[in-house]
């Protein structure tokens, strides 16, 4: 039986992957790997087109093998890969190999960023003549980049975000909670097609939807890898809405991201019922000149770090120093980050991050300040880069937002 969803344009089309296992290929070549061999999700999805649990093995200069454990039927109908076998065991991967005409790997590169430390010992005793290298910065420099048909769908994402800001007036109110808005926030979002899910690569870093913060309490730091915390509904949570009520003149920030075919756009916008007080207002506008610069300076050639700390030293002569991306050990060491298929891809506007940007590149640009008495405040955006510099994926208007009361 056919699968059937809404357009065949929701298939990774076949140049797609093309392109993509050629830029891997490359890259292996100028590393010495004669094989990767891969098996978290999305790493399988972006190489392959489907998200069927099994191994996808990418040779140096051959076509690669998918070999599927479960649903098999659906990985045949999703990829366009010419070479796709049935995977009864772990252990039959390089009898797989050789019936394919497949060389046993002298160097093997593994996605050892996300491998399961149980899941590498089993390649190692699979591959036991072979010697075992990371393949990790390799894959994520591929999906770095993004295709006019991964912008497209971002694109997509993006309208998704858009509408839902559109719609805030009439789904906000006094009386609400920040998790009764942001249910009805994600509701909206999966009449339009949200997958429910945002994906990221980082270890024990979890995403919903995103975060609804207001107040003071959404000014608090949270577990998660990221500018914006929140006390979330319990420890067991302890991050993004939580129970509190949302209160007259209070900053509300509702840092969402749209998903569209597994592809994610970021925005944040701000909100309150009835006039924020004076301090707001000013970071507000302090954070609006400073997402200006960066977007000015964010062009091909300028280094990641070099971005960060421009937009770090601007908030200090704007008198934000210290609460610019959180304060003290709270600080997040970014400003910025790619995504795509994940929230946390490459590359990273942050201290420690000198890679140069290049046209290609997909952006969230997210400067944010925290007022420890006030809340958060703080815009972002998703672009794209090209030669000529930022262009908006994210649409929706900057401006704060006051709510009648």
């Amino acid at each position: 039986m056919k699968i059937i969803y809404h357009g065949s344009h929701l298939f990774v089309p076949s140049f797609e992957i093309e392109n993509r296992l050629r830029c891997l290929q490359d890259l292996m070549a100028q590393e010495g790997l004669d094989g990767v061999l891969l098996c978290q999700n999305v790493d399988l999805f972006y190489f392959s087109g489907t998200l069927q649990p099994g191994y996808l093995y990418i040779p140096a200069e051959e076509e690669p093998l998918l070999m599927v454990r479960k649903n098999l039927e659906r990985a045949l109908e999703e990829s366009s890969l010419a070479r796709i076998k049935e995977l009864s065991h772990l252990k039959e991967i390089p009898s797989h190999l050789v019936d394919e005409g497949i060389s046993p790997p002298q160097t093997l590169g593994l996605e050892m960023d996300v491998l399961p430390a149980n899941t590498f010992l089993q390649f190692k005793n699979l591959f036991k003549k072979t010697k075992v290298s990371d393949a990790s910065t390799l894959i994520r420099k591929c999906r770095m980049f993004k295709s006019p048909w991964e912008i497209e769908n971002m694109k997509k994402a993006a309208e998704m975000v858009r509408k839902m800001t559109a719609a805030v007036p009439r789904l906000i109110g006094p009386g609400m909670t920040e998790i009764e808005l942001a249910g009805v926030l994600e509701s909206f979002l999966r009449k339009e097609g949200h997958q429910g899910l945002i994906r990221t690569r980082g270890f024990n870093q979890e995403v919903y939807y995103g975060h609804v913060l207001s107040g003071p309490e959404g000014a608090r730091a949270s577990y998660l890898d990221a500018p914006s915390g929140g006390l979330g509904i319990s420890p067991a949570f302890s991050q993004g809405s939580g129970l509190k009520l949302l209160r007259p003149h209070e900053p509300i920030s509702i840092d969402y991201c749209g998903c569209f075919n597994g592809y994610i756009a970021d925005q944040t916008r701000m909100f309150s019922i009835g006039p924020p007080v004076q301090a707001v207002a000013e970071a507000f506008a302090a954070i609006r000149r400073i997402l200006r610069s960066m977007e000015l300076k964010a062009q091909p050639g300028v280094a990641c770090d070099q971005l960060y700390w421009w937009a770090v030293e601007e908030a200090e002569q704007l008198g934000y120093g210290r609460t610019f991306m959180g304060s003290g050990s709270k600080r997040a060491s970014y400003i910025g980050h790619g995504l795509g298929l994940d929230l946390d891809e490459l590359p990273i506007i942050g201290q420690k991050f000198d890679w140069p940007l290049e046209a290609g590149m997909v952006l969230a640009l997210e400067p944010k300040i925290m007022l420890p008495e006030h809340g958060l405040v703080g815009l972002e955006n998703t672009y794209q880069l090209t030669p000529e510099g930022l262009s908006a994926l994210t649409t929706s208007p900057e401006n704060f937002q006051v709510l009648s009361s």
